[in-house]
């Protein structure tokens, strides 16, 4: 086991970390950290822990956040950052350099690119939106209620398995975990 960082010690200005919201390996192994609630910074790593690059700040411009909570690499390692404050997903290379953004969301929470290469995203204000790889709307659906199907509140977690089947959960109000089978 590594721990990085210090426990209960917020990281330098601008280094790691700060109320960090999530980690991922990219396909080549480097460690991807979006370092959301205290920095609005997202971090390239070794898998050691050591910073080969880090971008970002508070601000609503590009390479600009405000609570980037989600952090995906593809398989093109283009790097989405879901910045939920912002309500939209920004997109950029490896090294951390601006690509573009997608703005049609509601307070993104998480994303996922199944295998496919098809991305869902969970979104506040009960809804999910698939999309292509650059950010065409392929569907969304979502509504708010407690029956099966209806979000009581905001999907927070999105998952899809080998069969295509998706997993949403909610972590506010009824926080609960729903199956979405493929057809």
């Amino acid at each position: 086991m590594q721990t990085f960082g210090t426990v209960n010690q917020p990281g330098t200005p601008g280094g790691p970390f700060n109320e960090p919201t999530r980690a991922v390996l990219s396909t080549s192994g480097e460690m991807y950290v979006s370092d959301g609630y205290g920095q609005s910074r997202v971090h390239r790593m070794t898998a050691d822990g050591e910073v080969i690059v880090s971008w970002g700040a508070p601000g609503t411009g590009p390479s600009e956040f405000n609570l980037p909570h989600d952090v995906t690499v593809d398989h093109n390692d283009r790097v989405y950052i879901l910045d939920r404050g912002n309500l939209r997903c920004q997109i950029f290379n490896n090294n951390g350099e601006y690509l573009t953004e997608w703005t049609d969301l509601r307070s993104p929470n998480d994303l996922f690119i199944d295998s496919d290469n098809v991305i869902h995203i969970a979104e506040g204000g009960q809804r999910i939106s698939i999309m292509t790889l650059d950010g065409e709307v392929i569907g969304r659906w979502g509504e708010k209620g407690d029956a099966p199907g209806q979000f009581s509140d905001s999907p927070h977690g999105i998952w899809i398995d080998s069969n295509g089947d998706i997993y949403v959960s909610e972590v506010i109000a009824d926080r609960r975990f729903q199956k979405f089978a493929r057809i």
